[in-house]
């Protein structure tokens, strides 16, 4: 409440002193037909001002917000028609006018743009923001100009969304920039370097493939400047601790784009806790893999230590460097080809209690984990893009990666009967690669086809290691007795995969078209672990007689044909599919030998009604499979943690679920509102579920297919309004979760539900500080053995400003607020500040940065699953003060 408080005080005097007049009507042509998204261009014809824009809606309206004691040169403009001006004196009492434009009775294939810029110019699959208009020259990466864009949102993680839909091929000049990821684009592209921001839904990188091709891809595409093209820009910063020993930034982002050559360098060094690039960044880097392949739907992921993120650690060195070139030997062939090292050390501290929860009793369990992770990744991709004429494509990707996991740590177990003080070693090895290669023809009007081929290798070593000097897992290890229990676990993935698709699209006419598709997707696995206790004596015992250990290999192949039928029925379009799948499989292990082989047939339905350019809703419809990977079907048993065994089920079949979604979104720049609504309903009749045995702190944990429902409902959305210079927003996420848990051979109904609701209050008016505060509330609910209950209350604010031409301020801040079942609550918060100093001429730039600036030791959190309840205290970085200079280009 403090802080709303002293926002309003700040805010108020603005909101009650500026001076503002509006200038509203409609644009329509001579024929009295409004016109959508027509342009509306203020140019002041004083200095001292700047230029307003607006965009009409689908009725042909528009509103100006005008400074008054201001005279203006105010233009309307659509293409196919001719400008009209007006002249608005200051003095002028006029506050409604209806331009009537006349067509230029020109016909032109190419329309060339008269006027200077146009704010934001809106086409079929195409919303262009002009930089210009947004941007107040305060800007130092893309990210802040981004989140100056009306329903343009950028999360801590880099990750873009447009109008509630996530942007998933972020582009520069035309060409992909490191793969297409968003993050290294936001954090490091200069914005004095942007002219455009262009936001293209259902992207397509082969141009005549996307008059057949439903993509959902939703790509960003930069304009530079041209100052900026030919010519090296970016900038260099490097800082060290002040007052506070040890702590340095090294960091650079240098680029250079030229018609045929472009070339993009990031460089960091730091140990302050600031995130490059984490594991969970590969999720964004699609190279290698063909969106014209059908993935097969898992239910496992060995990948989990090379993925996850260390977010809350106690110290932090991390060394980034990337590189992409991309050149053009000529109009029709492109080269493109990035390479990405990152090495991230880390400490983390974490204190936990636990509630493991059986049929009629519950465990306490009190947990110390201090870990040390090392962390290596390379990762090279090529792609080659061959166009030999206008009606025909070629291209090719290869991508290699190799990462490494180095993990130390010390875990403190202890209950009321008994405590285990365990060392954890795991070292982990992951070789991959992957590569397609895909051709698509355009015959004719009528006739188009694309091949696709796509293959994919991986090589996973695990190696863990457990030494304690007190028994575990008793009745289940088959220990001996000893001095120290040394247990040492080696694992193994190998898998092969080759997917390929030939498709046939038949354009009937304008409004019907046929697509064939026939393909096949054939997998080989080989899964091997074993566990062994290591003695004093320098002997070893080998726990394969208990029934531990694993030899598996696997074959899976899954051959199919589909037909699609996409119709228009004015402005709902529809696209009906039915796809025939013969799943084969064959498992050999130890055990013996399984083989699966199943017919199943999954309809499908996409479905779009477009009102007008600004607002649509689409609603799809799948019957999908899933399919367990190879460690789920292996039915040796497997040490997993130190408190828990996982057996695998050879018999396991495919999983089934119907899936629904739609999604509604809509943008009115008359009103100022923009509205986006998702839901999602899931309803799976095959399920693959953990059977879970839990005694005390121990689980033992084994997959089977049930036929018991699972029903799962999603619903998130957001309403944003701007009022007069600033912008409320209103957003939701309500999750809902019930299924069936087997738990010490009780089946049990089981219930979860969470639902967050936030508002946000930001200034939108780039002459302006920028001001942004959100206050979220969240619930959770969780009924099953037993019913927990979760509040938070979370507050998220910063504000900057520059002062005296050449000073800027930053203030970031946020704390959370916990409440569980018993009322008990935990609370933390976290500022960082900066303050910069930098002439507008002048290359070089100085900063006092400040991180954790209250040196807030631990963040606490609340959580719950099937059977265990925790409070975790995650230990941060220390308070960090440091002075940096940077150098711009």
């Amino acid at each position: 409440m403090l802080m709303i408080k002293v926002a309003l005080f700040f805010l108020l005097p603005i909101i009650c002193f500026s001076q503002v007049k509006t200038l509203r009507g409609t644009i329509s042509s001579e024929t009295d037909v409004f016109l959508e998204s027509a342009n509306v261009i203020a140019r002041p014809l004083q200095d001292k001002a700047g230029v307003r824009f607006a965009i009409t809606d689908n009725k042909g309206r528009y509103l100006l917000e005008l400074d008054k004691n201001i005279d203006y040169e105010i233009v309307a403009s659509y293409i196919g028609f001719k400008d009209e001006l007006l002249v608005l004196k200051s003095n002028s009492d006029m506050t409604t006018y209806n331009f009537k434009l006349q067509s230029s009775g020109e016909k032109l294939k190419e329309i060339v743009i008269k006027h200077e810029y146009k704010a934001i110019e809106i086409k079929k699959d195409t919303i262009t923001f002009n930089v210009k208009s947004f941007a107040n020259g305060n800007e130092r990466k893309m990210k802040e100009i981004l989140e100056k864009l009306p329903g343009v949102e950028v999360d801590k993680n880099g990750t873009v969304t447009v109008q509630g839909k996530k942007v998933t091929q972020m582009l520069v000049e035309g060409k992909a920039f490191f793969g297409g990821g968003s993050k290294l684009a936001v954090e490091n592209i200069p914005a004095d370097a942007l002219e455009k921001i262009e936001v293209i839904d259902n992207f397509n990188e082969v141009g005549f493939m996307k008059k057949v091709s439903d993509s959902e891809d939703l790509a960003m595409n930069v304009k530079l400047k041209e100052e900026k093209k030919k010519f090296v820009f970016g900038d260099l910063e490097g800082g060290l601790g002040v007052g506070v020993d040890k702590s340095n930034l090294l960091h650079s982002g240098l680029f250079y784009y030229a018609p045929k050559l472009n070339i993009s360098f990031i460089g960091d060094v730091n140990n302050i806790g600031k995130s490059t690039f984490t594991y969970s960044d590969l999720r964004r880097f699609t190279g290698g893999t063909s969106n014209y392949i059908i993935k097969k739907k898992t239910s496992n992921d060995l990948l989990y230590e090379l993925t996850k993120d260390n977010v809350d650690v106690v110290e932090n060195k991390s060394q980034f460097e990337a590189l992409n070139i991309s050149y053009n030997f000529s109009a029709k062939f492109n080269v493109s080809v990035y390479s990405i090292f990152s090495k991230v050390l880390t400490e983390t501290k974490n204190i936990i209690q636990n509630e493991y929860l059986e049929n009629n009793d519950q465990t306490f369990e009190n947990k110390i984990e201090i870990n040390n992770d090392r962390n290596t990744l390379n990762i090279t991709n090529l792609k080659l893009d061959y166009m030999p004429d206008k009606n025909q494509k070629w291209l090719y990707n290869g991508q290699f990666q190799l990462g490494v996991n180095n993990l130390n740590g010390v875990l403190n177990s202890s209950t009321i009967t008994n405590s285990n003080v365990f060392k954890t070693i795991s070292n982990t090895d992951n070789k991959s690669f992957k590569q397609y290669l895909e051709w698509h023809k355009n015959y004719s009007m009528s006739h188009i086809q694309t091949f696709a081929i796509h293959q994919f290798y991986e090589d996973i070593k695990p190696q863990n290691q457990w030494l304690t000097d007190k028994p575990f897992l008793m009745g289940v290890l088959p220990l001996e007795k000893d001095m120290m229990y040394n247990i040492e676990q080696l694992k193994q993935l190998k898998r092969n995969t080759i997917d390929a698709v030939f498709k046939h699209y038949w354009i009937i006419n304008n409004h019907n078209h046929l697509y064939l598709n026939i393909g096949n997707t054939f997998e080989t696995s080989n899964f091997e672990t074993s566990e062994k206790q290591l003695l004093s004596d320098n002997t070893i015992n080998d726990f394969i007689n208990a029934g531990f250990g694993n030899k598996t290999r696997y074959q899976f192949a899954d051959v199919y044909g589909g037909l699609e039928c996409k119709f228009k029925i004015r402005k709902w379009a529809n696209k009906v599919g039915l796809y025939y799948h013969w799943y084969n499989s064959k498992t050999e292990q130890l055990s013996g030998n399984y083989n699966f082989s199943r017919k199943i047939v999954l309809p499908q339905w996409n479905s779009e009604f477009e009102f007008n350019q600004s607002e649509k809703i689409t609603f799809n419809y799948k019957l999908e499979t899933n399919f367990s990977e190879v460690p789920s079907l292996s039915d040796g048993f497997t040490l997993q943690k130190y408190n828990l065994v996982y057996k695998g089920n050879a018999s396991l079949e495919n999983g089934k679920f119907h899936s629904f979604n739609v999604f509604y979104n809509k943008m009115n720049l008359y009103k100022g509102l923009w509205l986006n609504v998702f839901s999602n309903y899931t309803k799976r009749t095959s399920i693959i579920r953990n059977e879970v045995i839990v005694n005390g702190i121990n689980q033992y944990n084994s997959p089977f297919l049930g036929n018991d429902p699972e029903t799962s409902i999603l619903l998130n959305g957001s309403v944003a309004k701007k009022i007069y210079r600033f912008e409320l927003k209103l957003n939701a996420n309500l999750n809902w979760l019930s299924y069936y848990q087997k738990l010490n051979n009780v089946v049990t109904l089981n219930e979860r539900n969470a639902q967050n609701l936030g508002l946000t209050f930001r200034t939108v008016y780039k002459e302006w500080p920028n001001f942004n505060l959100r206050y979220e509330k969240g619930f959770s609910h969780f009924s099953g053995l037993t019913i927990s209950n979760y509040k938070s209350d979370a507050i998220n604010g910063n504000f900057d400003i520059t002062f005296f031409k050449f000073w800027s301020y930053k203030l970031e801040y946020q704390n959370l607020k916990n409440i569980n079942s018993n009322n008990q609550s935990n609370f933390y918060e976290i500022t960082n500040t900066s303050l910069r100093y930098q002439k507008k001429n002048s290359p070089f730039g100085f900063e006092l940065i400040c991180n954790n600036l209250f040196n807030i030791q631990q963040k606490n959190s609340y959580s719950f699953s099937d059977y265990v309840i925790s409070q975790q205290s995650a230990y941060i970085l220390p308070r960090v003060l440091m002075f940096s200079m940077g150098y711009k280009i």
